[in-house]
């Protein structure tokens, strides 16, 4: 086998680009794809168009996706990593003892922080709160009375609610809205210029649409969050509402892949970063890192080749990252694959195919 090359190069990732190529008008009608390679900044190409609309204009490579559950990882979990590595916040103290509106429930008194972050919190499925609830208030109220369907720990299920509560517990800590926290603590410091909730209308010409909503708001969804609980929480919460580029996420995934160090500035030490890329064995079954994911192998959406080191998330828009520690790499796919319609599902096998197709590239096959 060929010796990879010490940072991607346009060359060496021609296939990938060529496979991404292959999806446009199949599984997205766009996406930008950057992949970075030992530490250094990212070859980023972009393909198709920003819309599935016939006189859309190509998509831009600095085009601002909504990440839907990108947010969990992007700005929560690195979010909760930095106060874990202040010693602003106890990974095993329960969630009550920070939100003190949650304990009143059965069961809820037993949950703590690692749990929520682990998705081992064991609440029940109730996710759809919009269809009741007007307001933020009402979501979290809603959430606060959740049945526990399994004692915490025993039983891992992916929730929207744990990082909801989560961002709801760095606030409080941080007596700052969620949104001015992450963007003063993260996101300037790491240069993510192009990255935040509720962007302004002016960026709407970089902003791909989304979906034409017909279950809550009967309009094409542009340049605001696609996730109803989100929307109705004002576009700023833990689980969804976050709006970035590719590039700017290749500035997040060099932080962990650097452990904790970006730009030149050291944001967490390497054994907190180390701590939060380890599974948690909650229960022993589990792929679940803290806030992050691990490859489920062999398989899984970035294919047979994933590292059994790397982490992952992927958004429900058509959006994944991928950091692996192994190869010294990362990807970043951003596409819009709900517009106009969620019914399509392709990017299941498209991720697959890139995922699959840029790692080979970087292994030199």
């Amino acid at each position: 086998m060929a010796r990879p090359a010490s940072h991607a190069t346009a060359t060496q990732l021609a296939p990938a680009f060529a496979e991404a190529e292959r999806w446009v008008g199949k599984a997205f009608p766009g996406a930008v794809l950057a992949v970075g390679k030992g530490g250094r900044a990212p070859e980023i190409r972009a393909f198709g168009r920003i819309s599935s609309a016939p006189d859309a204009p190509p998509m831009p490579v600095d085009a601002i996706f909504d990440l839907a559950s990108l947010t969990k990882v992007v700005a929560t979990t690195t979010a909760a990593a930095l106060l874990v590595d202040r010693g602003r916040l106890d990974l095993d103290t329960p969630v009550a003892r920070y939100l003190p509106e949650f304990g009143g429930a059965p069961g809820h008194d037993a949950i703590t922080v690692r749990d929520l972050l682990a998705h081992s919190s064991g609440l029940a499925p109730e996710g759809e709160h919009w269809r009741k609830a007007r307001s933020k208030a009402e979501i979290l109220a809603a959430i606060n009375s959740m049945t526990v369907e399994a004692p915490p720990g025993t039983k891992s299920v992916y929730r929207d609610e744990n990082l909801i509560l989560m961002a709801e517990i760095i606030s409080r800590i941080s007596g700052q809205p969620f949104d001015r926290f992450v963007a003063r603590n993260i996101f300037r410091p790491l240069g993510m210029a192009d990255t935040g909730f509720n962007p302004a209308p002016a960026l709407l010409p970089r902003i791909p649409p989304t979906e034409q909503d017909n279950r809550l708001r009967n309009r094409l969804v542009h340049g605001e969050v696609h996730d109803e609980n989100a929307y109705l929480m004002g576009g700023v919460a833990g689980h969804a509402g976050l709006f970035s580029t590719a590039a700017d996420l290749s500035r997040l995934a060099r932080l962990w892949l650097n452990g904790g160090s970006a730009n030149g500035r050291r944001l967490m030490k390497p054994q907190t970063i180390a701590l939060f890329m380890a599974r948690q064995n909650r229960p022993e079954t589990s792929t679940r890192a803290l806030g992050w994911d691990t490859p489920t192998l062999p398989g899984g959406f970035a294919s047979d080749l994933a590292s059994p080191r790397a982490i992952l998330h992927t958004g429900f828009t058509g959006t994944s990252i991928y950091i692996d520690p192994d190869r010294r790499a990362t990807i970043i796919l951003l596409s819009n694959r709900v517009n106009p319609t969620r019914e399509n599902v392709e990017i299941r096998a498209a991720r697959i195919a890139i995922h699959k197709a840029v790692l080979e590239a970087l292994d030199g096959r």
